[in-house]
């Protein structure tokens, strides 16, 4: 009798807990759509009155809100597919929809207010510059925890971007050129030996490594040399990444697999060790220099850290780095081998990909470092080493990063809403509060609204001078972003992807090949692709190519 009475506890405790959670949950969905029904629904030009006024969101139910919609947005694209194509899709299947617009997708996510126009845009990024969404906070965390540069907020950011803003100026990174030379042609050895093989490569893993090398010399002033041994550093960065959220992913069991977390852990500690013996010998050796009245001319970021650090402390009772300032320091250089690797790694894979498909703008781009350089490529790295600057004198060079930059934006800043702010457009007044707010930058950068022929490469707009058609509308191109926060690293990534295309591009054909992974793989995967491109972008902290996009090299023939 005891044990069915206690069974009876139970299942009566459970039941209330139950009841309790779908009660909450009722009240949080009727609040959700309650507020969104109050947006005058969405209606389609062929019936509206030009004196309505209405708040534009795509169609809406009562109770699924646009979650049917984003589901057929899902549907049209690979289940892996980055889901900054989404807004995309809404404009181009709803024309109706202006750059402003609401998405009603709770619970799956904060209601979402979608900016696809640049003077829109600067008004929650520059004129007020609205906080990092706490979902940020949340997906980063694993990989560079909670002080770093993407979600500091106020005078602690204010501070840390002041004192790294001096190691990413463009006259400090041109001192460091030669280094960065050196492991790119490392990375052309690497590519003969994929030559030599003959066989199907990771072009963004090799990318990704190229990088980590740079950043780590010019951030931390170390050789990692992950291109051509092992690096426990990287090591735990990479496999950090693979348990990394995969975008629109149903699977739950992967979703919150315990074993995940533990991963997390174990590679947070293990870089977190390393970078702390790497700051506190760092640390000694600049209390060595100050002793010795020494120090180098060209500072590594790391010790612009210690710099600040040592000024606002007596020096004579410095003894060792409080544990406060090193998890700060340690977070932040996370950040820089995170966000310094991830976004060059990606974009030299859409240069070799899109220029694949547009021979003349590779023959323009030939000629030109053909002009600067000379045709002996052998000569090339040596040359860029005796003049750095020659970098600076490459147009049509910087105008095709760009355009892939354009096509093939790396990331998108989201923020969160505040009471009483609103982004009035075009006599409109939108509420951010309890909001997601989005500016897209890969739907602003294929927007008809801002730029002529908006999905072909056309590397020249970037050439163009005002009035021409082609030029670009002002804030429209916003890879790095806009304002205060627009990114730290963006003279570094120029330069690196600048050095990339001269020392490779000449020299190396690099091609696709998809449908060779797919045989090695045994799966047939030749419908997933988007807009017909087997290298779409996936979303694994940022936006990568499919698969890491499989390619084969061969020796260029010119």
């Amino acid at each position: 009798m005891a044990a069915k009475l206690q069974l009876l506890s139970v299942v009566t405790a459970v039941g209330v807990l139950v009841a309790g959670l779908a009660i909450k949950f009722l009240v949080t969905l009727y609040f959700y759509r309650q507020r969104m029904s109050k947006l005058v629904p969405f209606v389609p030009s062929s019936i509206h009155k030009e004196t309505d006024v209405f708040q534009p969101k795509p169609p809406w139910h009562p109770i699924f809100g646009n979650l049917i919609t984003m589901g057929k947005a899902a549907a049209a694209y690979p289940p892996n597919a980055h889901p900054h194509a989404f807004p995309h899709w809404l404009r181009q299947h709803f024309p109706e929809l202006g750059p402003l617009f609401y998405i009603d997708v709770w619970p799956v996510n904060a209601p979402i207010l979608v900016i696809l126009d640049p003077t829109a845009a600067a008004q929650v990024m520059i004129h007020h510059s609205l906080p990092k969404h706490p979902s940020v906070r949340d997906y980063v965390y694993p990989l560079i925890g909670t002080k770093n540069l993407v979600t500091l907020e106020g005078k602690e950011w204010k501070m840390w971007r002041g004192i790294f803003n001096p190691g990413f100026a463009l006259a400090h990174l041109m001192s460091l050129v030669g280094g960065m030379v050196d492991d790119t042609v490392q990375f052309t050895q690497i590519l003969s030996e994929y030559v030599a093989q003959g066989k199907v490569f990771q072009l963004e893993d090799a990318a990704t490594r190229l990088t980590v090398d740079i950043i780590a010399k010019v951030a931390l002033d170390v050789p990692l040399r992950s291109q051509t041994t092992e690096n426990e550093l990287l090591n735990a960065f990479r496999n950090q990444l693979q348990w990394m959220p995969i975008a629109n992913d149903l699977n739950l069991f992967r979703k919150y697999n315990p074993w995940k977390f533990v991963q997390h852990r174990i590679n947070s500690r293990i870089m977190t060790n390393y970078l702390d013996n790497l700051l506190e010998k760092r640390f000694a050796a600049r209390r060595q220099e100050e002793k010795a009245k020494t120090s180098k001319r060209s500072k590594p970021i790391i010790d612009l850290a210690l710099d600040a650090y040592l000024d606002e402390t007596s020096q004579s009772e410095v003894s060792g780095l409080p544990v406060p300032f090193k998890k700060s320091a340690i977070d932040q250089f996370k950040t820089f081998l995170f966000a310094g690797h991830d976004t060059t790694s990606s974009t030299a894979c859409y240069i070799v990909h899109l220029l694949a498909k547009h021979p003349e703008a590779l023959k323009t781009l030939f000629r030109e470092h053909d002009e600067v350089y000379g045709t002996d490529t052998s000569k090339t790295a040596q040359a860029i080493k005796d003049d750095p600057h020659s970098l600076n004198r490459l147009p049509y060079t910087m105008a095709v990063i760009r355009e892939v930059l354009r096509l093939r934006p790396p990331v998108s800043s989201v923020r969160v809403g505040e009471p009483g702010i609103f982004v009035e457009f075009d006599g409109q007044r939108y509420a951010t509060e309890d909001m997601m707010v989005w500016p897209v930058a890969y739907a602003m950068h294929r927007s008809p609204d801002l730029w002529v022929k908006p999905d072909e490469f056309i590397p020249e707009r970037f050439l163009a001078k005002e009035g021409d058609p082609l030029f670009p509308v002002k804030g429209a191109w916003r890879p790095f972003e806009f304002g205060p926060r627009n990114c730290i690293g963006q003279e570094l990534a120029y330069i690196e992807l600048k050095i990339f295309m001269i020392l490779t591009l000449r020299d190396f054909d690099i091609r696709a090949a998809y449908e060779e992974q797919d045989k090695f793989d045994g799966q047939d995967r030749s419908a997933q692709a988007l807009e017909g491109d087997r290298a779409y972008q996936i979303l694994v902290a940022t936006a990568k190519p499919a698969l890491g996009y499989p390619a084969k090299v061969y020796m260029r023939n010119r």
